[in-house]
């Protein structure tokens, strides 16, 4: 009898071993699987975050796609802009043949003063129309004597349009163009012509 009560423990300690051994591999194998899954679900978090920067390039993208056509938008009203800056130069251009044009004369510079296109300008370019005609007055500012004279590219006077020197100040002259032709390039006044010197232009 005494040797079977020490088998007896034996295999309630085996049994009890093996219980304990299932239990404890049971468990491991438990957290296996959570810890299996929290990686399963860490691999789902990591195509989120993909997905999140891929909405970030998305997000850059649209930014990107936006300040394109934003830019091109600007750049656009960028040449509207100086589509109508050139608009305003053209309608600058010619002088109407109705308008009269108004110098002042002294020994610096011819001085601009009608029509307003060329108001304060130092020997402002005269644009003029071919075929039309113009008057051209001058008043003498400081009492030197000056006059005026059209003349073409070679620095001849054209068509004998000249006027007569004038000294007094206050005085005016006027001189009537019957007809703006192409030879026509400046205007100068003859005793100061290095400073009194005026390009005209046809159109």
């Amino acid at each position: 009898m005494p040797s079977d009560e020490p088998r007896s423990r034996r295999k309630v300690l085996q049994l009890g071993s093996a219980v304990a051994a299932t239990a404890f591999i049971a468990g491991c194998g438990g957290p296996g699987d959570e810890n299996g899954e929290e990686p399963g679900n860490g691999n789902g978090v990591e195509p989120e975050n993909g997905a999140e920067p891929g909405n970030g390039n998305g997000e850059n993208g649209d930014p990107e796609a936006n300040g394109e056509p934003e830019n091109g938008e600007e750049n656009g009203n960028g040449n509207d802009d100086n589509g109508e800056n050139d608009e305003n130069g053209e309608n600058g251009d010619a002088i109407d043949p109705d308008d009269e044009i108004m110098l002042g004369g002294e020994t610096q510079a011819w001085m601009g003063q009608e029509p307003e296109s060329i108001a304060d300008e130092e020997n402002p370019t005269l644009t003029l129309e071919e075929g039309e005609s113009y008057e051209i007055t001058w008043e003498n500012l400081d009492g030197v004597g000056h006059n005026i004279e059209i003349r073409d590219d070679d620095d001849e006077v054209v068509d004998d349009y000249e006027t007569e020197i004038i000294d007094e100040e206050g005085e005016t002259q006027t001189l009537e163009v019957d007809e703006v032709t192409d030879e026509m390039a400046a205007y100068v006044c003859e005793p100061h012509e290095g400073t009194m010197h005026g390009d005209i232009e046809v159109e």
